[in-house]
């Protein structure tokens, strides 16, 4: 096996792993623990029952998410950098910003929440509130960087009619969903947007490295023979 098919089985195996991240997200909010993200006082009694749990949520869902993202946008943009528009660069920034804001947002969660259980019983309260505070100015809900990334990566597909048409349509829809929760008014599209993800990267990682013939030119750029 080539690098270009080892890139892209690692890219296809980071799209699976983005739709489980996802998945594993909304079972904790919708099943587990319904409300968890939108209410500090059920969220705080969740961690003091279930800290090292929450912990791990936290690590799958931005840490391990961030990771394969970055992986996945990476191999994305191998697909289609012999396209390279305005589009492509701002798909390129803001996939590869998505990914790192994730890993950054979950570590500062994990460890906050550490620090949270390691003090005595009759501070964690208050202090939890400034820690939740700080989680929701991260933007925890707010999910405008990854809708951003979607509509110009599709966007990018259409004009240069990269794969099916289809795909592009739903991913623009999709990321237009991910960039209304900057307006708090819209923040509840964000479960709309997480979704929709979810069939986004499941049809990614089955299709898309699929179809690398399509996306990338067959004549490869030579450099001269001196010899």
């Amino acid at each position: 096996m080539n690098s270009a098919n080892k890139s892209f089985t690692a890219s296809r195996i980071a799209a699976y792993l983005c739709a489980v991240c996802f998945v594993v997200g909304f079972v904790m909010i919708f099943y587990i623990e319904p409300g968890i993200n939108l209410n500090p006082h059920q969220r705080l009694a969740f961690i003091l029952s279930n800290g090292r749990y929450f912990q791990l949520w936290y690590s799958t869902i931005f840490v391990l998410f961030g990771l394969s993202l970055l992986v996945l946008v990476n191999g994305i943009n191998k697909l289609i950098s012999r396209r390279q528009t305005l589009t492509y660069y701002l798909s390129m920034m803001f996939g590869f910003v998505w990914g790192c804001y994730a890993i950054i947002c979950g570590l500062i969660a994990i460890l906050s929440i550490e620090y949270l259980l390691m003090l005595p019983t009759q501070e964690q309260s208050s202090v939890w509130f400034a820690l939740y505070s700080i989680q929701i100015g991260l933007g925890d809900g707010v999910e405008w960087v990854g809708g951003c990334w979607l509509f110009t990566l599709s966007l990018h597909g259409l004009r240069h009619k990269l794969s099916q048409p289809a795909i592009h349509y739903y991913g623009l829809l999709v990321g237009l969903m991910g960039c209304v929760t900057l307006i708090p008014a819209f923040r509840e599209a964000g479960a709309l947007f997480g979704l929709g993800q979810i069939v986004w990267f499941a049809f990614v990682g089955a299709r898309l490295f699929e179809q690398t013939s399509n996306l990338i030119p067959s004549k490869e750029i030579r450099l001269p023979n001196n010899g």
